[in-house]
């Protein structure tokens, strides 16, 4: 097998294929690349066995044939090759050649028949969706997923469909996001799926073309963008009544400046516990302020800032990293923050938000 390209074109794809690469795993073959050529067309296959990515390039060559090539060696050279035209051939040795004008580098394969097939999507249902929304339901919610292998269901966006809105939510049990949104096209796919953070993650420098298929079955999720396909396993748990949990009696409001509560939290915070991270946010008479104080390390910190509050005084504690994230990912420059009690959640809402989405974050609070 016998093939030219680019040194330009093999990077840019093997550095999109590394992003799927499991960091470790039992199974060896995993950490290869899957080269596979089929008239003059090279298709590069890796996967972790959650996800998988394939990338399709037009290439110069009169064989066809397939073979596993470890990532980390071949990208490493890559990188390190000036840019050029490449030649590799593959002898039935498995032994990978890579030429160049000024030096030749040897690697090798591994039988193809070791790699996973690629899945396959029966059955399928169409989301239709435009890239640019896709891209925003991503950067809002997908950093209120859990990281807890423990709490399967919440390792993903958990995406609702019903006509032209979506309602996207993602939590780990101390905090929840969700997002209502609407597209310009009716959806005829009416449900829930739960969408994988890892994929989500990948998909975020992926995304080119701006009218997207969400391909959808009972076990995966695919996306084909250019000349990259995108597949998922789907988390088939039973994501939490996320409705239940978000309060409607929270009475207790104040309009403040997003970032200077942010900034203020940001100081205060680094004479917080380590541990815990705990501040205490305390609203009365126009002004909310910010404290903490470490009894083991006797630190503490105290600030105050204006904002718009009438309503009886109330304190309530947080862990200082939850709200400087959502702090950060607000749209706006002023936010509602909606209290009923020192151990109710708290709720923090964009004010004055020109966009047509609405985004509600939910905060669970720590007791003082």
């Amino acid at each position: 097998m016998n093939f030219k390209l680019s040194k330009k074109e093999l990077l840019n794809s093997l550095q999109k294929i590394n992003r799927v690469i499991p960091a470790r795993s039992t199974l060896p073959i995993l950490s290869c690349v899957l080269f596979e050529i089929k008239k003059k067309t090279l298709f590069l296959r890796a996967t972790d066995l959650e996800q998988t990515i394939l990338i399709k390039i037009d290439i110069t060559s009169s064989s066809e044939g397939k073979l596993a090539i470890p990532v980390k060696t071949l990208l490493e050279i890559t990188q390190e090759i000036p840019d050029e035209n490449l030649s590799i051939s593959i002898n039935p040795e498995n032994k990978v050649e890579i030429k160049t004008d000024f030096g030749n580098y040897s690697i090798m394969g591994k039988t193809a028949n070791e790699f996973p097939e690629m899945p396959s999507v029966e059955n399928p249902v169409i989301i239709k969706m435009e890239k640019n929304e896709l891209n925003e339901i991503i950067q809002d919610t997908l950093y209120a997923t859990s990281r807890d292998e423990m709490k399967i269901s919440l390792q993903g966006v958990c995406i609702n469909v019903d006509g032209k809105q979506i309602t996207s939510v993602a939590t780990d049990g101390f905090r929840l996001v969700k997002r209502v949104s609407k597209t310009k096209e009716e959806n005829t796919y009416n449900g829930q799926v739960i969408i994988p953070t890892k994929f989500l993650t990948i998909l975020q420098s992926h995304l080119t073309d701006n009218n997207l298929k969400l391909i959808l079955c009972s076990n995966h999720i695919q996306i084909d963008n250019g000349n990259t396909t995108l597949v998922s396993r789907i988390i088939r748990e039973k994501y939490p009544d996320y409705e239940s949990i978000i309060p409607s009696d929270n009475d207790k409001i104040a309009v403040i400046n997003k970032n200077d509560l942010l900034s203020a939290v940001k100081r205060v915070s680094i004479f917080s516990n380590r541990t815990t991270r705990q501040i205490a946010l305390t609203f009365e008479n126009n002004k909310a302020i910010i404290t903490t104080e470490d009894p083991e390390n006797i630190t503490s910190g105290h600030e105050e800032i204006i904002c718009e509050y009438k309503e009886e005084s109330i304190t309530i504690g947080f862990n200082a990293n939850y709200l400087k994230e959502m702090l950060n990912h607000q749209s706006t420059e002023e936010v509602f923050i909606k209290l009923k009690s020192s151990l109710g959640a708290g709720m923090i809402i964009p004010k004055d938000d020109k966009s047509e989405k609405e985004i509600l974050s939910l905060l669970m609070p720590i007791r003082i």
